[in-house]
């Protein structure tokens, strides 16, 4: 079982993705609702891969991806708003679209936590 960061500041789109997770047996770390409420789980918890939301309220997410890129820990953009909405830096990283089609995010899961992804 992955333990997989959930970072999406709307509720039901965090839960949604969290039953998605136990469905195919992961389990859920989070959700965090904010930048610094994902900062402190990923300083603070053994992760496995993250699913994160581009646009977190006032704030994006790229402070969270450069911890998880400084840890080694594979993640995942997810927005609306396309794949543009992700700095050059990141555009290696797979960007999965919302709303959310469930078998890519249950490829993406996958995916990210095949060893050499």
């Amino acid at each position: 079982m992955a333990r997989v960061l959930v970072v999406d500041d709307e509720a039901l789109i965090a839960m949604m993705l969290g039953d998605l997770l136990s469905e195919y047996g992961h389990e859920t770390v989070g959700p965090a609702h904010s930048e610094s409420q994902a900062l402190e789980l990923v300083a603070s918890t053994d992760i496995d891969a993250a699913i994160l939301d581009v646009t977190l309220g006032d704030h994006d997410c790229f402070t969270v991806a450069r911890a998880l890129q400084g840890q080694g820990i594979p993640f995942a953009f997810a927005t609306g708003h396309g794949s543009h909405a992700v700095p050059d830096d990141f555009r290696d990283h797979v960007t999965v679209s919302k709303p959310f089609d469930f078998e890519a995010v249950r490829k993406l899961v996958t995916d990210l936590l095949q060893p050499g992804q």
